[in-house]
């Protein structure tokens, strides 16, 4: 018999079976924030201010220190990247 998904529960929709994993469930949604906040042109501070709190957040349910660091990069450059590309 197959297991049955509860229409609400996003955490078994989002991370185990759309993303196969909940590290990359994280690195997404880093990227989304990202992306949001290059698309409201959101200036450098208010920015590193949120994504400084989500990558605490991220990097504490995922129980590892070094994901802060990589977290906080991948969100930065893509943060940079996309709003030159809003910009011009």
């Amino acid at each position: 018999m197959g297991t049955f998904i509860e229409p609400l529960d996003f955490k078994t929709i989002f991370m185990d079976y759309l993303l196969g994993s909940p590290e990359l469930f994280f690195y997404a949604l880093i990227l989304v924030i990202s992306f949001a906040c290059a698309k409201f042109g959101m200036s450098n501070k208010i920015f590193l201010i949120v994504l400084m709190i989500s990558c605490l957040l991220f990097a504490s349910i995922l129980g590892q220190a070094i994901y802060i660091l990589i977290l906080l990069v991948i969100g930065f450059v893509a943060f940079k990247a996309l709003s030159r590309l809003f910009t011009n």
